[in-house]
């Protein structure tokens, strides 16, 4: 049976001439009353035959998209998915979720059919799927994550500057052995973290060239091998990375706390105590962080703030589609816990 929108009008108990003024964006009804109405034509499949109409349905949804393997832990991520549910309810848009898997990727759906407003991707996506993305004339901000696909806007985290600021802090502390525990090759978060604690040690361990300094790095870091098992909790596999490292460092700067967190486990199946014997730093200040014994000193990122300002400028861009393309990044700041003692002398 054909949905008209006399029927329409009938759910709500509204005139036909307010669900056509909903229907082609028009002003004279409320806000609230024309998102009812978009929505009650959408369940009844009205806008499907009305091809004019879907630009209109599309002003109130965003498309979130998030790799698969986030889904596993949503510690950070949610967070940033909360911000940005949030914040799109706040300005009158639903967030729709979709999933995708990097490597065999589809663009979803609701975009090829024109039916959002625009796209937040939140975490790493290639750079050539969100040029597939792009193809669609959708608007997209990144979260999380940066790229080198023109007029691109994202919204991340201070990460250089929270890891020289726990670097420094460290030092101050007495520490001359400090390591960076995480892997370079897994996101542009953790090379950023990890050219801040570089940083650090160029500009207050004194070490006098590049050659020195990166032979430092050597020394006391391991910078790959962990983040499938840290997904996967295998812990077997974190214990054996450690075993077959030669010199320890006084602390390790970890690249988030739950690569943190399973370094601590591993360590201490290995006999090690924490911060006795070695001291741990983390970054993201997760949750789980002051529950863990020791509670973990780390770096906090406002993860919701991530969320809502992705929304925000998503919002400011579909009305300026000419505007430079803007990186916003979230300042931070250390969180002093129980996870780092006093060094060795």
């Amino acid at each position: 049976m054909k949905v008209t929108m006399k029927d329409i009008a009938h759910i709500h108990g509204i005139s036909v001439n307010a669900v056509s003024l909903a229907l082609n964006n028009k002003p004279g009804i409320s806000d609230e009353t024309r998102i009812k109405i978009l929505r009650t034509a959408e369940k009844l499949g009205y806008l499907e035959t009305k091809e004019k109409f879907y630009r209109t349905f599309s002003r109130t949804n965003i498309c979130v998209m998030m790799h698969k393997r986030y889904s596993v832990d949503m510690d950070f991520y949610g967070k940033v998915l909360l911000g940005v549910v949030e914040e799109a309810k706040k300005n009158g848009y639903d967030a729709l979720m979709n999933f995708f898997d990097d490597d065999d990727f589809e663009v979803p759906t609701i975009i090829m059919q024109r039916r959002v407003s625009g796209v937040i991707v939140i975490g790493k996506i290639k750079d050539k799927n969100i040029e597939k993305i792009c193809r669609m004339h959708t608007q997209i901000v990144l979260v999380d994550h940066a790229s080198m696909v023109e007029n691109i806007d994202s919204i991340i985290t201070d990460n250089k500057h929270g890891s020289y600021m726990l670097v420094k802090y460290l030092l101050e502390k007495g520490f001359t052995k400090i390591g960076f525990y995480g892997e370079l090759s897994y996101s542009l978060s953790i090379k950023e973290r990890y050219l801040g604690y570089r940083e650090a040690l160029s500009t207050f361990l004194g070490v006098s060239s590049w050659e020195q300094r990166d032979s430092y790095i050597d020394k006391y870091s391991i910078l790959e091998g962990m983040e499938e098992a840290v997904l996967s909790n295998n812990n077997k596999e974190i214990v054996e990375l450690i075993k077959r490292h030669e010199t320890m460092p006084e602390v390790f700067v970890c690249s988030n706390d739950r690569v943190a967190i399973s370094l601590m486990v591993a360590l201490q199946i290995l006999g090690y105590k924490i911060p006795e014997d070695i001291s741990i730093v983390g970054f993201d200040n997760i949750d789980i962080c002051e529950k863990i014994c020791p509670k973990l000193t780390t770096v906090n990122v406002n993860k919701e703030l991530m969320g809502k300002r992705a929304v925000q400028r998503l919002i400011y861009r579909l009305s300026h589609r000419n505007s430079l393309t803007e990186n916003v990044a979230i300042s931070v700041e250390m969180v002093e816990r129980e996870s780092v003692g006093k060094p060795e002398r």
